[in-house]
């Protein structure tokens, strides 16, 4: 592992952990029974096609909340696994009080966790990929194998350069379904049953590699959930960019995946992630929000005349037969249109403003009536939808 300077502490990361040891900490005062964490194990291709790696929001809040559910020595561990190298290495979360007891005050716990964050983000970024081309299949496969179940998160632009799923081959045009299902029948996908998976990063590109378009990057994103869900996993979620944009260290060689803009831009609707973009039950725009929409700003700037851009919020059913979240995905989605403005999109290419509630949910998030937040993660949306000018919104 190249070594790296040591880091400062983050605010963002111990925002994450005040706010897991504060829930935790309402769970013990109930009395509730305090189950041991599941499994967690992030994975990482670290190619030189690719920022520098490091866990940005959606792996530091799943690590978080996986250390502070440890009350008991070593449960808050976590493994990581990186492409092209034989074994994982295991990182010790679990906030001690001393060598063989646990802390138990909410306050010491989250500072503990807060350092140990700091350190595995410090250790992140040091990783480089073990071999040649960007495999993100092998990273999934080497993940699942070291536990039945428990959650995956990865951190990957997801431009696979690797056979079966090569893009230099594969293209931009694919059928997301389709190759998921080739895949399947060739025996070619990992087994990720009982394992909740979750994307980080897709689409973000560096080095040699240029950055895949708006629409390019939500087919990307369309791909790797179809492939997890054909693999098996009990959820499949895109946490959406990491944090980092600094250079990679790594340094073997990763072909180059041909990109080129939108034969017809302002076509695809584009889909943003809530989890990106706002805290939750939040409307305000979080600190990294403008460097997920400056793309989304970009793309509307080539818009043809004559086509509106909408922007339509979306939000989790958390309830059976009521309508929620009316107003919050409304706000959400005005959140959006004015960055987007500030960002540089044209205004006069942004058509309505609307807030749709859960009335067009992407996945079940009640399964058997009971609400999951991972699948509700997938329905916290705000999309941008084209049409023409002409038409009745």
């Amino acid at each position: 592992m190249t070594p790296r300077p040591s880091a400062s502490p983050r605010p963002a990361l111990r925002a994450v952990a005040a706010t897991a040891a504060a829930a935790l900490a309402l769970t013990a005062l109930a009395g509730c029974t305090l189950e041991s964490p599941e499994p967690l194990v992030l994975g990482f291709t670290a190619t030189s096609a690719e920022p520098l790696p490091s866990l940005g929001s959606g792996a530091a809040d799943a690590v978080s909340a996986h250390a502070l559910a440890a009350h008991q020595p070593a449960e808050g561990g976590v493994d990581v696994v990186v492409q092209g190298t034989s074994s994982a290495s295991a990182h010790d979360l679990t906030p001690m009080l001393t060598a063989d007891r646990v802390q138990q005050v909410p306050d010491k716990r989250e500072a503990a966790v807060a350092d140990a964050l700091d350190a595995l983000g410090s250790d992140v970024a040091g990783l480089t990929a073990g071999d040649e081309g960007l495999d993100l299949l092998s990273v999934l496969a080497s993940a699942a194998a070291l536990h039945d179940g428990g959650s995956i998160v990865v951190v990957s632009s997801g431009v696979q350069t690797a056979d079966p799923l090569d893009l230099r081959q594969l293209g931009w045009s694919f059928d997301p379904g389709a190759v998921a299902s080739t895949l399947a029948d060739q025996g070619a996908l990992p087994d990720l049953g009982g394992h909740a998976v979750t994307f980080v990063g897709l689409g973000r590109t560096a080095g040699s590699q240029p950055a895949p378009s708006i629409s390019s990057t939500s087919r990307l994103s369309e791909l790797w959930l179809a492939i997890c869900d054909a693999s098996g996993a009990t959820s499949c979620t895109d946490g959406g960019a990491g944090a980092s944009q600094e250079a990679p260290v790594a340094s073997s060689a990763v072909p180059v995946v041909p990109v080129t803009s939108d034969a017809t831009p302002c076509t695809a609707p584009l889909v943003l992630s809530a989890a990106v973009l706002f805290g939750g039950d939040s409307a305000a725009l979080g600190s990294t929000a403008d460097t997920a929409l400056q793309g989304v700003a970009d793309e509307l700037g080539r818009c043809p005349s004559g086509v509106a851009a909408d922007v339509v919020g979306h939000a989790a059913d958390t309830r059976a037969g009521v309508v929620d979240g009316e107003q919050l995905s409304l706000d959400r989605a005005q959140a959006v249109h004015d960055a987007l403005v500030r960002l540089g999109a044209p205004a006069g290419t942004l058509g309505d403003v609307v807030g749709r509630g859960d009335a067009d949910p992407v996945v079940d998030d009640l399964p058997g009536g009971v609400f999951d937040d991972q699948l509700a993660a997938q329905n916290r949306r705000v999309e941008i939808t084209f049409r023409s000018e002409d038409t009745a919104s």
